[in-house]
């Protein structure tokens, strides 16, 4: 069955994905909020492992923090806003910070974070070996 439902529907995702990465999240600044851990990330968004349930469209700052060697203690604060609830957790994407869109306008052509920054931030994690792995955010 999941066959013919991936057949009708594939997978939308066009970024790479680092699956199980060594991140964890925090709800507004580091240390502000329970800690939270990240099933995958990519450049477009991430899925938080957690038991709350937020409505689709709510967003609030998110601060993301490596744990591996390459860059313990580095972390990044991000605007999410949540677009997906699955079994195990929650789907984000990201956003741009509210001064940021004030800095460029209402024209600005980018409503999303900074995609450099971002880059930077997740360079050097694991990327997912195969879309099998998706099974479980589904």
């Amino acid at each position: 069955m999941k066959r013919l439902i991936r057949w009708i529907c594939p997978d939308q995702r066009v970024a790479n994905r680092h699956t199980m990465p060594p991140l964890i999240a925090w709800l507004g600044m580091v240390r502000s909020s329970k800690e939270y851990k990240i099933g995958d990330v990519s450049v477009a968004g991430f899925y938080m492992i957690t038991e709350e349930r937020w409505v689709p469209g709510t967003s609030f700052p998110v601060t993301l923090e490596r744990t591996d060697d390459g860059g313990i203690g580095r972390s990044l604060t991000v605007q999410a806003s949540v677009v997906r609830a699955g079994d195990d957790g929650v789907g984000f994407t990201f956003l741009q910070d509210a001064a940021e869109q004030e800095a460029e306008g209402p024209t600005g052509s980018n409503s999303r974070v900074d995609l450099t920054k971002l880059a930077q931030f997740l360079k050097g994690l694991p990327l997912a070996a195969d879309s099998s792995q998706f099974e479980r955010a589904s």
